[in-house]
């Protein structure tokens, strides 16, 4: 009677752990920005009790009339030492409608923080993301992240080009120099701040003279800029900054010149600005 007892509360203790670990993971996919569709797989497989297993996803981004596709393969792991799982790493790939374009690049987790399934889609096209990460050392730092299609590591995975803090790169600094309608609202300016940082393409309006254009917009820490669309999403160059009033003994100085991208916000959850978010972890 006793034997059966321990075995009752061993199996009462490993069903309790196993729903702990569930929703565990559940929170982890959402907060990744991967929602729901995955949690009855998920589940079943934690129930077969597998050494690791893979789940996969296929997400959909819209800009304007283009739709663009991402395969996400996410790795699962059981520890060593307990029956807990754990998300690893995920995989995701970047179709095209011609299959030479198509990229794909390996993303590591750490306790349900990393890269999300959004920030992923826009680093595989090409834009920066903004996030809080941890040294080796365990230190936080934040940095602009953005992949290299030029190099690849030994995992073939894409190089990541970091620019931290001390690079010089000030977004709202960049933005006060464009016409940029939305920044003269501080709630407005806020969200459009926060979503530039995530790697989004953003609409905006431009004020000009005599009307307004609808622009897209993206950050690009690399050179301390904007990347810049029109309506067509066709690049832009030049003529897009705002005038600054030339000092009464000084002639006008010379525009700048800078570019971009936009996207929708994707239903993670919404922190405060860089000292609130999510830790990041090593892409």
């Amino acid at each position: 009677m006793f034997v059966d007892q321990q075995n009752y509360f061993k199996l009462l203790n490993k069903t309790f752990m196993n729903v702990k670990n569930l929703e565990f993971l559940k929170e982890g996919l959402k907060y990744l920005g991967f929602g729901d569709k995955m949690n009855a797989d998920l589940e079943s497989k934690i129930k077969e009790q597998p050494t690791e297993f893979k789940l996969s996803l296929v997400g959909e981004f819209n800009k304007d009339n283009i739709k663009d596709r991402v395969n996400y393969t996410l790795d699962f792991k059981k520890s060593d030492q307990t029956d807990m799982y754990f998300l690893n790493r995920y995989q995701a790939a970047l179709k095209n409608d011609d299959p030479t374009q198509e990229k794909t690049q390996t993303f590591y987790i750490t306790k349900n923080s990393g890269i999300t399934a959004k920030e992923a889609y826009n680093l595989l096209s090409g834009r920066a993301v903004n996030k809080d990460l941890n040294n080796k050392e365990g230190q936080p730092y934040n940095a602009w992240l953005q992949l290299d299609f030029q190099e690849k590591d030994k995992n073939d995975n894409y190089k990541v080009k970091q620019y931290h803090q001390g690079y010089g790169y000030d977004l709202e600094m960049v933005m006060s120099k464009y016409p940029i309608k939305e920044q003269l609202n501080g709630d407005e300016k806020s969200k459009l701040i926060k979503s530039l940082e995530k790697g989004n393409l953003v609409q905006v309006t431009f004020a000009r003279e005599g009307g307004e254009d609808k622009m897209f917009i993206a950050a690009n820490p690399q050179y301390k800029s904007l990347d810049l669309y029109n309506a067509k999403l066709e690049k832009q160059f030049q003529g897009i900054e705002k005038k600054e009033k030339p000092a009464e003994d000084k002639s006008q100085e010379k525009k700048e010149t800078q570019k971009h991208d936009v996207d929708d916000e994707e239903g993670e959850t919404k922190k405060g600005k860089k000292s609130s978010k999510r830790k990041g972890v090593g892409i």
